[in-house]
C-alpha cells in the first residue's frame, strides 16, 4: 500500500480526525491532568494531540473507558457519544468575536460587528456553567501554546471566569497584547505557563499583578483549525 492510500484510508475511517475528538474528551483538562486520568505519559498523549502517532487498540479502550465515551467514536468519530449533541437538541447561539487587540477607545467585551460571530451548539460544552452572555471567540495567534492550541485555533472563553486556578488555560492581557496561558499560584508570585516548552515561565509578583496583566477570560472549548 502506498503512502498515499494509506493517507486515504486514514481519511476515510475517520482517524485522521482522531487528535480532534481526544481534544474534545480532554474537557479543557491540562495535558499532565489529563494523561495522569488515562494512566499514560504526558508526551504520549502530546503526539496523539499533535496527530504525530495514533493509540494502539488497547490504549484506545483504555483512554474510552476513563474518558467515558464510546470506543467506535474515538477511534471513528461514528456512533453517538454524550460530548456531542444530536440534532433534535441542538441549542445553536452566535457567539461574537472578542476584539484581538488592544486600544485606548474600544469596550472589551464587544464584539468587533454583528457579522463576526460563531454559531455554536451549547450542549458541546453543557458540563460547563456558564452565562451565555459571557461567551465570547478567541482566536489564537503564535505556537507557544502548543500542541494543545495551534496558530489559528479558535478559542471559546467564559470572561465570567475571571479567578485563576491552576491547570487551566486563561486568555490575558498582558504588556501590550493579548495572550493565551496557564497560570499558576506559586506563594508571592503568578507563574504564566506555555505549553510549548521553548516559551520560558513568566513570573510576577501577586503584590503587582494587576498592572502587568488581566484576565480576560478562561478557555472552555477548542476548535482546531486544520488548514
Amino acid at each position: 500500500m502506498t503512502e498515499l492510500e494509506k493517507q486515504k484510508l486514514l481519511a476515510d475511517t475517520g482517524i485522521l480526525e482522531f487528535k480532534n475528538r481526544l481534544s474534545l474528551a480532554q474537557e479543557g483538562m491540562s495535558g499532565n491532568a489529563f494523561a495522569k486520568k488515562v494512566g499514560m505519559s504526558e508526551a504520549v498523549i502530546r503526539d496523539y494531540l499533535s496527530g504525530k502517532t495514533y493509540p494502539s487498540l488497547n490504549r484506545l479502550a483504555m483512554i474510552a473507558k476513563k474518558c467515558n465515551v464510546p470506543i467506535e467514536w474515538l477511534a471513528t468519530g461514528q456512533g453517538e457519544c454524550r460530548l456531542i449533541s444530536n440534532k433534535s437538541t441542538q441549542k445553536v447561539v452566535y457567539i461574537p468575536a472578542y476584539q484581538n487587540k488592544p486600544s485606548d477607545n474600544y469596550d472589551p467585551l464587544a464584539p468587533l460587528d454583528n457579522k463576526r460571530t460563531l454559531p455554536f451548539d451549547l450542549n458541546c460544552i453543557k458540563h460547563h456553567n456558564f452565562d451565555i452572555e459571557q461567551l465570547y471567540v478567541f482566536t489564537a495567534k503564535g505556537d507557544s501554546m502548543s500542541p494543545t492550541i495551534s496558530d489559528n485555533d479558535t478559542l471559546i472563553i467564559n470572561t465570567a471566569n475571571l479567578f485563576s486556578f491552576d491547570g487551566y488555560i486563561y486568555v490575558i492581557e498582558y504588556g501590550e497584547s493579548f495572550s493565551v496561558k496557564r497560570i499558576q499560584n506559586h506563594g508571592k508570585y503568578f507563574l504564566l505557563l506555555s505549553d510549548n516548552e521553548k516559551y520560558p515561565s513568566i513570573k510576577i509578583d501577586k503584590s503587582n499583578s494587576a498592572d502587568e496583566f488581566k484576565i480576560i477570560g478562561r478557555v472552555i472549548c477548542i476548535l482546531k483549525d486544520l488548514s
